[in-house]
């Protein structure tokens, strides 16, 4: 269950960045503020999300690798 909750999270953040931010759609919000981390706006953006989370060291960057990593898995799945 809490895999799924997760999963429906990110997929607010994603749709967020998308329709709010114009971002791309499979990024979320707080890894965009993480790679956009050192311009105006999104600096702060980036210290108000770790803020909300400040039972993780840097939720931001931890966002970012997970992204990262999903769109591994996506590469490398192989259909049977």
């Amino acid at each position: 269950m809490e895999g799924w909750l997760l999963r429906v999270a990110a997929g607010m953040s994603q749709t967020i960045n998308l329709f709010l931010l114009f971002g791309h759609h499979d990024q979320t919000v707080s890894a965009r503020c993480y790679v956009n981390r050192y311009k105006l706006g999104w600096q702060q953006a980036y210290w108000m999300i770790n803020g909300l989370f400040f039972w993780q060291e840097d939720h931001c960057h931890d966002s970012f690798v997970r992204d990262i990593q999903f769109a591994q898995e996506v590469l490398n799945h192989t259909e049977d």
